[in-house]
């Protein structure tokens, strides 16, 4: 009989079930102690596992809840206390917007209602209006398909709203999920337009509060011990993200391979280490070191003991970062416009891919911000951006087709199309295009 203890679950859809029972005969057929905890979202299971091994993972200010109904008591405690002592007491009585929220028509939805009933149970908010709007169930419309967080921020187009409540809805506070409940952006819509808030902006929303609760706590025990924080971002960040947190924040940027395993691992590096792709992926990460600064420092800022119980640090996970960011957008004042306008504009950017015969020609640095083969490719794409003052562009083999992935920024949009076909014909003729030149 093995000592080790197997976790399983899976999504609603309807070949799911049948691969972790095929997990489960085998783990027991090896002796391992199997729980299976059935439909959850991926965040959820990683949450029981991390809690399951609290020992060795969690500090003492986070008591183990290693259960789907313990996540959601952990969610809307952390969620109720992190209000009560950030949000201004003008903002518990203001009128705003519930937020609306995309899931994709997956697993998603059942957490968020069941997130929401333990918030307002524990916050005695039974005659109030809900602050969360839960929309696109599953069987309401197919999975991710012209829903969920990948379709808003890729297509830049709010999702379809399937669910009634949604279509009759306020759009002005929005938020999209991806049908696993790991990813978030959040958006305000309008028949003719659609504000995007995605992963970069989540990442410096979080770092400004960060970086403010230092400096206070700071000022009132200079005598704490000094922590660091950083984030972690992809070379597909936008660049005025990039430079908001290093030039206005003073905050150190590091820049990963793509894929949030090489994003997780850098975000160790520091004490608070905030890492988001710029499709929603991400969380907050935190040190022993971290833990024990926040315990002395909780009497004056009670905030930074409960962000860690709040934040999932096992994966990104969009109920947590709902929930941050709803308590932080309070605690600023800020609808979801004025998100957008008061840290910094994004660069204006474009994504292309060109069909390659052999992606494995494509060599980049480790941080895929530099193309080192084929030779002559990153010369031409140097003297490509110092041709547009203020332009940034990259390429890189795609993982899974015979593709390679461009990206481009600029100034204004006519530039940034511009770089975006110009970068794409070097790839061409540099890199063994196949068929016509990629334009947009």
């Amino acid at each position: 009989q093995s000592s080790a203890k197997f976790h399983g679950g899976y999504d609603p859809r309807s070949h799911s079930e049948r691969l972790p029972s095929l997990f489960i005969k085998g783990a027991q057929a090896m002796g391992v102690t199997v729980v299976n905890h059935g439909v959850l979202t991926t965040p959820m299971l990683h949450h029981i596992v991390l809690h399951s091994n609290a020992q060795a993972y969690l500090p003492a200010s986070i008591p183990p809840c290693p259960s789907r109904a313990g996540y959601c008591q952990a969610m809307g405690s952390a969620y109720l206390e992190l209000c009560k002592a950030i949000a201004p007491p003008s903002a518990t009585n203001k009128e705003r917007a519930p937020l609306l929220v995309d899931c994709a028509c997956g697993v998603g939805f059942k957490a968020v209602q069941e997130v929401l009933e333990e918030i307002t149970v524990r916050g005695n908010l039974t005659n109030s209006k809900p602050f969360l709007i839960a929309c696109n169930a599953p069987g309401e419309g197919p999975l991710n398909t012209n829903c969920g967080s990948e379709h808003v921020q890729k297509q830049l187009q709010a999702p379809t709203w399937y669910s009634k409540t949604g279509q009759d809805a306020d759009k002005s506070y929005c938020c999209s999920v991806d049908g696993d409940a790991d990813r978030i952006v959040f958006f305000a819509a309008s028949s003719s337009d659609l504000t995007l808030l995605d992963g970069d902006k989540i990442a410096v929303l979080i770092g400004k509060f960060f970086q403010a609760e230092l400096a206070k706590a700071y000022n009132t025990n200079p005598n704490l011990p000094k922590v660091s924080m950083g984030v972690v971002q992809t070379a597909y960040a936008n660049g005025a993200s990039t430079q908001y947190l290093e030039k206005n924040l003073k905050v150190p940027v590091v820049i990963t391979k793509t894929g949030v395993k090489h994003l997780h691992h850098a975000a160790l590096e520091f004490d608070i280490g905030i890492y988001f792709e710029a499709n929603g992926h991400g969380t907050v990460v935190f040190s022993k070191a971290y833990h024990k600064f926040a315990s002395q420092a909780k009497s004056t800022c009670p905030a930074l003991e409960i962000l860690p119980r709040l934040i999932n640090p096992a994966v990104g996970d969009a109920l947590s970062d709902l929930l941050l960011v709803d308590a932080l957008l309070q605690h600023f004042g800020w609808t979801v416009q004025d998100w957008a306008e008061k840290l910094y504009s994004d660069l204006p950017s474009r994504q292309l891919k060109v069909q390659v015969k052999d992606r494995s020609v494509v060599k980049c640095n480790d941080n895929e911000t530099k193309c080192l083969q084929p030779t002559t490719f990153q010369p031409a794409l140097d003297q490509l951006m110092s041709d547009i003052a203020g332009s940034r562009t990259f390429c890189r083999a795609s993982g899974t087709e015979h593709v390679v992935r461009v990206y481009a920024e600029a100034p204004t949009r006519e530039h940034a199309d511009k770089m975006a076909t110009l970068a794409a014909g070097l790839v061409h003729s540099h890199c063994g295009g196949v068929g016509p030149k990629s334009a947009i």
